[in-house]
């Protein structure tokens, strides 16, 4: 007790020097903030899905290997049903929107579409190969032949044209590399050597990957007709429209949540300076904090657009404590310097130890394996660090420097005030009973907690009439899918891909892939090496349709491949390396929850390899295998967050409070609501995914606040009274209205986000704040008859009230 004496006088002594210094502390604090808002400009916006991952996620790694060897594997699809595809007016405008999408759109690799899908025939012994539209159609019997051509080859078969023949498409694929980094070309280009000392370059970054749909955007804007009907597509697409998601919303939750709080705080405060004083103080901490992520190098992702409103929350509830104590000793003797000192002594304490928690919450995301947790982590400890140091430095300046005249005592809230304390004497006086029942809550809570399902599915973020996604539904139902799993086989070898018993392995691997279509799981058409093996044999036998095979001579392989590669086409280049041993099989697949396509991918990876043999190595991977390795991720990050963040709040808890018993207490009422949270998940089908899955740290770093204060009160009055009961009661009656509106604040800060478009942020916020709301019950009914417990051996209780 003496420690802690001794830090209450020292924060005291604090409030003294400061209110004696508060135009150079003023000056300072808001000097910094303005100095780091000059950041804000600079701050990058990172919604990619593949950036979910961690950098040594051995699925990441895969996936960030297959873009260096063969380019992107994310496409943006244009799907157009017209009246008819076979029209020499459509196809003349369908060409004219090729050309300027080539022309027209950054970053790009290349469009295809009827224009320019590969065309391989054969003209006695020379092997052509060309655009299929090299020569425009002019006559109905061209428009015939052309169909023929089209609907019988079938790498174009839900590639190019539906397999009804009423869907067309155009398949835009771009760099993967950002033109920020150093060199010129790809690393390891078909065609050249590598070179000796490869120049190291980064993969396309958010704001390029914006310029790409927007000047696709732009061009079907100018085509879009009743007759010709666009449909935009794609995994390109998906990081954009998450991006104006965030930049449209951020915005308002921001500014709602300034409006609430203002107005929450000008109901308790009844007095407009202290709600300016406060929002100052939050905002200030908030413009800090993102200048120090720019600084640090880390931008904005899909968790960080909760954090301006998460540090606003925190920040009041720091604030309302503080002040909340200060204008009553202003209010009864009238000497603002006193206030202060006496604020910081008797509130100051508990506010460090509350930010110290509150850390140690967002300090256990740094276990996590997906990358925009881990960064939350980093962001949102530097911000209620950021929030903690404003709140005990300029806030008391502010407090010094702005007049505030005493009022006379209030009688309002004396209502919700009994209401608080009888709540906590009722729990004093049965503690047992109180103590049952929250356990058996805890066990039912638990029971449901168990059941609940992991997901990742960032499409779902979307509102479902949104244009993005009905556009992926129709590609999914029409065309096949808008998504890739990559399978990168490998035979270690130069020229293995040559190798019949090879290519006959990765023609089966190509089986199996029917035949999953065939059980009605997500996979549709592959395309690979194979198409343009077997192409080229049929195109130089007299383009008859047997010969549509893998040649079983090594040789003819070869050299059908070399008379391929001389025709100046090059497929070759996304399809194979140059030195004929790594090859690329794209599997189509439609959009899937990646909890959903899980036990697809681990069928495949069981398999695959066993149809591969000792051929070759085979690799799955692929935008879809990083959506459902970050499933997997989830899961593991789960365990790991929420272990970290009891291994470092529990301690701390008993550190702070200064008990070991109480410590533990401590931890009861702010545990039981994150099994209340994971039950009412299952109960409203809500899956555990990467944002729900912050739900628990945040709310553990921000519940045990409520317990700090109340329990830090306890000890306090135990210490004079030596009575629990009245203990208790002393608590309630210091602390009971700034916890309720303490926990107001969170609760109504995190409610914001149901006016947001986004599921998963409507979802973390109404599960937040009821994880918060829990806590706080449970903190005025558990604590008290948990601290009865613990201490009535101790202390003889006098029986009065």
């Amino acid at each position: 007790m003496a420690l802690r004496q001794r830090i209450e006088k020292a924060l005291g002594a604090w409030g003294g020097w400061v209110s004696g210094h508060r135009a150079l502390t003023i000056f300072a604090m808001v000097g910094l903030a303005l100095g780091l808002a000059t950041r804000l400009p600079y701050v990058e916006i990172d919604t990619s899905t593949e950036s979910w991952l961690r950098g040594h996620d051995p699925v990441k790694l895969a996936y960030d290997e297959l873009r260096e060897r063969f380019g992107r594997d994310q496409l943006v699809i244009l799907a157009i049903e017209p009246p008819s595809i076979f029209d020499l007016e459509f196809l003349a405008t369908l060409r004219r929107l090729h050309v300027d999408l080539t022309d027209r759109i950054p970053y790009l690799d290349r469009v295809t579409s009827l224009v320019n899908i590969r065309s391989i025939y054969g003209l006695g012994d020379e092997l052509v190969v060309e655009d299929l539209m090299e020569e425009m159609p002019q006559t109905a019997a061209d428009l015939e032949a052309l169909r023929a051509r089209v609907m019988s080859t079938p790498s174009y078969l839900d590639g190019v044209i539906s397999a009804d023949g009423r869907i067309t498409s155009i398949i835009i694929e771009t760099d993967a590399y950002s033109s920020l980094g150093s060199g010129d070309d790809l690393l390891t280009g078909f065609d050249d050597e590598s070179p000796a000392a490869p120049v190291a370059r980064v993969f396309l970054n958010g704001d390029e990957n914006a310029e790409i749909v927007r000047a696709v955007k732009d061009v079907v804007a100018e085509y879009q007709a009743p007759d010709f009907p666009i449909q935009i597509a794609g995994s390109v697409l998906l990081p954009y429209e998450l991006q104006m998601a965030m930049v449209r919303e951020m915005p308002l939750f921001s500014g709602v949540s300034l409006l609430v709080m203002g107005g929450l705080l000008f109901v308790l405060f009844r007095r407009i300076a202290p709600v300016l004083l406060t929002l100052a103080v939050v905002v200030l901490a908030i413009v800090t904090t993102m200048g120090l992520s720019d600084l640090m190098g880390i931008g904005l992702t899909l968790s960080s657009q909760i954090l301006p409103s998460f540090l606003l929350a925190v920040g009041i509830g720091y604030s309302v404590h503080l002040i909340a104590i200060f204008l009553q000793h202003l209010d009864e003797h009238g000497d603002r310097r006193a206030a202060l000192v006496h604020a910081l002594e008797h509130s100051g304490l508990p506010i460090l130890m509350t930010g110290v928690t509150t850390v140690a919450g967002m300090l256990s995301f740094l276990a996590a394996e997906l990358s925009p947790i881990n960064e939350f982590g980093i962001v949102g400890s530097l911000g209620v660090g950021a929030t903690l140091v404003y709140s005990l430095v300029l806030l008391p300046a502010l407090l010094a420097a702005v007049p505030m005249k005493p009022r006379p005592q209030a009688a309002a809230g004396e209502l919700h005030d009994r209401l608080l304390s009888a709540c906590g004497m009722m729990a004093a006086r049965n503690p047992w009973k109180v103590v049952l029942v929250v356990g058996a809550l805890g066990v039912i809570s638990v029971g449901l907690a168990a059941q609940v399902r992991f997901s990742s599915n960032p499409l779902e973020y979307l509102p479902e009439s949104h244009d993005f996604r009905t556009a992926m539904n129709y590609v999914d139902e029409r065309m096949g899918g808008a998504l890739t799993i990559e399978l990168v086989v490998d035979t270690d070898r130069e020229n293995g891909l040559q190798e019949p018993d090879v290519l006959n392995r990765m023609e089966e691997v190509r089986r199996r892939v029917g035949v999953y279509r065939d059980e009605g799981l997500a996979v549709r058409g592959t395309s690979s090496l194979l198409d343009v093996v077997k192409e080229s044999h049929q195109a130089l036998n007299e383009n008859r349709s047997e010969f549509y095979a893998i040649p079983q001579d090594r040789s003819l392989v070869a050299q059908e491949l070399l008379l391929f590669e001389n025709s100046g086409n090059d497929e070759l280049e996304r399809l194979v390396d140059s030195q004929f041993s790594v090859a690329r099989m794209s599997v189509r697949n439609i959009w899937l929850d990646g909890f959903e396509l899980e036990g697809l991918l681990d069928r495949a990876a069981r398999e695959f390899p066993e149809i591969m043999g000792s051929a070759g190595e085979i690799t799955i991977t692929g935008m879809s295998a990083v959506i459902t390795g970050t499933v997997r991720a989830t899961i593991r990050s789960l365990a790991r967050s929420y272990s970290l963040a009891l291994i470092l709040i529990t301690p701390l808890m008993m550190l702070l409070i200064g008990s070991l018993r109480s410590g533990l207490v401590s931890m009861v009422p702010n545990l039981i609501p994150i099994a209340m949270t994971l039950a009412l998940m299952t109960l409203m089908d809500i899956t555990l995914d990467m944002f729900t899955l912050m739900i628990g740290c945040i709310a553990i770093g921000l519940a045990v606040d409520d317990t700090i204060h109340l329990i830090s009160g306890f000890r306090r009055y135990l210490a004079e009274t030596r009575d629990p009961m009245r203990a208790v009661e002393r608590a309630l009656e210091t602390t009971g209205r700034a916890l309720l509106f303490t926990s107001v604040v969170l609760t109504c800060g995190f409610l914001v986000f149901v006016l947001s478009s986004m599921g998963n942020l409507r979802d973390f916020g109404v599960l937040t704040a009821f994880a918060v709301g829990s806590a706080f019950v449970l903190d005025i009914t558990a604590t008290p008859a948990l601290l009865m417990l613990v201490t009535r051996r101790q202390y003889p209780m006098s029986g009065t009230v």
